[in-house]
């Protein structure tokens, strides 16, 4: 099934900046990715779930319910988080930050197909 998730990781990776896209176990670990050779994947994993568990505490705390996205804009690029399930989650960086809403379209597009490739796991 990982062949699935690459498959449809390769969406992301196929737009230009995108330095990776990944999915990763809420724990930090790395399920599968696609990244340019200069990401250090195990590194960004392990912090990019820490901001997952931020942002949904941040949500507990004030009243909104779980996280459904969360975008961290950076003066030189993105960072995607997007939940699948209390297991995992999708990871994407890019260095263009005007392809905020074709990355969300893909989100949007694939995130079922992520979810099942996942969860048969």
């Amino acid at each position: 099934m990982t062949a699935e998730i690459r498959e449809l990781l390769q969406a992301f990776s196929d737009l230009d900046g995108i330095s990776l896209a990944a999915v990763v176990a809420t724990d930090g670990l790395l399920i599968e990715g696609l990244a340019e050779p200069d990401v250090d994947v195990d590194a960004v994993c392990a912090v990019a779930s820490n901001g997952l568990v931020m942002a949904e505490a941040l949500g507990r705390e004030i009243g909104k319910g779980g996280a459904v996205q969360t975008i961290l804009e950076y003066e030189s690029g993105l960072v995607i988080l997007e939940p699948l399930s209390e297991d995992a989650m999708v990871l994407v960086l890019s260095s263009h930050r005007n392809h905020l809403g074709r990355i969300r379209f893909l989100l949007k597009r694939h995130h079922q197909s992520l979810f099942d490739a996942v969860d048969a796991i």
